[in-house]
């Protein structure tokens, strides 16, 4: 009989304890040298050529996609791929010493697995929304500076913090495990593909109309995407000050969506775009409040 060892759990108990805030988490989130953007040269070369293969290759599939799968077939597409995603956000805030999100993506996990059948997000309508959380996010709370901007080829922008997180995230993803003993090579690469073209689809939905008529994108992109990361290390609780900067939400979804900065991936313009790869966040506005 199989018997799960309780030390990885311990650790990130551990670990989770000695997680910092405040002021500590203030002076490491975004730091000076994400602002000032050093690698800015090699980072605009790579948002170029993104936006390029995105416009003339990933956006017509994206359309033709968008036409061929309905509305709701797509919306449960979307969900089964957020349900993939709650064992990292679990994981994560453990990590970080946020044990009512812990138990928040443990529920949803019940929920719209057994409930939902995993298509259908039924924790949500009962006021259980998704707290994201990531590897980068725990390093931030850990009190691992943010270091500089980066923008990464195919996913968009990042920090060279962040760009660690994402792997690890990747690395230890559950999922894997499952799908390389289930799925073929061809299946899970078919997989992928859908993976990428819903992420792709739902920015469509999600600020990518942020970009349109921007003077400078790569830049409009840098500042919104900085916002929105310490945004989200914060969960939403910023300092005082900082509060104090961010407009009052909508009643008009696609005004909130305009004027709020976009999803981590959600780069691209309605014509030039950068390439996805992972899912879509929502707009701060709406983003939950955990511990």
């Amino acid at each position: 009989m199989f018997r799960p060892s309780l030390a990885p759990l311990t650790a990130l108990l551990l670990l989770g304890a000695c997680a910092h805030g405040g002021e500590r988490l203030d002076q490491v989130a975004i730091t000076d040298v994400a602002q000032r953007d050093p690698w800015e040269k090699t980072n605009r070369r790579i948002f170029d050529v993104s936006m390029k293969i995105d416009r003339y290759a990933l956006k017509p599939v994206t359309n033709v996609y968008r036409t061929v799968i309905p509305d709701a077939p797509r919306r449960g597409i979307a969900n089964g791929y957020n349900l993939l995603q709650e064992p990292t956000n679990m994981g994560n805030a453990i990590a970080q010493g946020k044990v009512k999100s812990a138990f928040r993506a443990f529920d949803r996990i019940l929920i719209n697995s057994f409930l939902g059948l995993g298509v259908a997000d039924h924790a949500s309508d009962m006021g259980l929304v998704e707290q994201p959380h990531d590897f980068g996010q725990t390093l931030a709370v850990w009190g691992v500076p943010s270091g500089p901007f980066v923008m990464l080829p195919f996913l968009g922008p990042n920090t060279a913090r962040d760009s660690i997180g994402f792997v690890v995230d990747f690395l230890l993803d559950p999922f894997d495990p499952v799908a390389n003993r289930l799925l073929s090579s061809e299946e899970q690469l078919f997989e992928l593909a859908v993976q990428v073209l819903d992420t792709r689809s739902n920015l469509r939905d999600q600020g990518e109309q942020l970009l349109v008529g921007a003077a400078d994108p790569y830049a409009t992109t840098r500042s919104a995407w900085l916002q929105l990361r310490r945004y989200e290390i914060f969960d939403g609780n910023l300092p005082a000050e900082d509060e104090e900067d961010i407009p009052p939400p909508s009643d008009d979804p696609a005004a909130e969506v305009s004027e709020e900065a976009p999803s981590p991936s959600a780069l691209p313009a309605a014509d030039t775009a950068t390439a996805p790869s992972t899912p879509a966040t929502e707009a701060p506005a709406d983003a939950p409040r955990p511990d």
